[in-house]
């Protein structure tokens, strides 16, 4: 099997704010997308070895969220483009994912902490997971509105 070339430098941008948010917009709805084929997965009650496939494209998916999260918030930190609808839709959607990848993270260390647990500790796990079930619509929410913007990000 061959080795793993090293990253290919990004290709000089005219506009590198805007391009690591569309990269962002990408991210989210391929998160989104994996996370919605997990549910009907589990809803189908398929095999396990299914369900793990499905279960690892989730996990890739959410941390390349979690890698573009940061590369915009890196990029946009200058503040060039802070006029246009664009730029706030942007924020919008940066904000969203970040609160996501944060509860993501919460829910499962909870989860792991709390593998053997009672009553109590199942309250816990419910809560983290409602407040990452909120946070995952409040990025989906923030997504269409980047789209709505900039329906050529997709």
């Amino acid at each position: 099997m061959p080795s793993k070339s090293a990253p290919r430098p990004p290709a000089p941008s005219d506009h590198p704010v805007r391009d690591a948010a569309d990269a962002l917009c990408r991210a989210a709805q391929e998160s989104s997308h994996q996370h919605d084929r997990l549910a009907r997965v589990l809803k189908h009650g398929l095999d396990d070895l299914e369900l793990e496939g499905v279960a690892e494209v989730v996990d890739l998916c959410d941390g390349i969220l979690v890698k573009a999260t940061a590369r915009y918030e890196m990029v946009a930190a200058d503040g060039r483009a802070r006029d246009e609808a664009w730029w706030r839709a942007a924020n919008a959607l940066w904000m969203a994912a970040r609160e996501y990848c944060r509860r993501h993270a919460q829910s499962d260390a909870v989860a792991t902490r709390l593998k053997k647990h009672g009553t109590k500790e199942l309250s816990e796990i419910s809560v983290e997971y409602e407040l990452e079930l909120s946070a995952r619509m409040a990025l989906r929410q923030a997504l269409a509105g980047y789209l709505a913007i900039r329906p050529e990000a997709a």
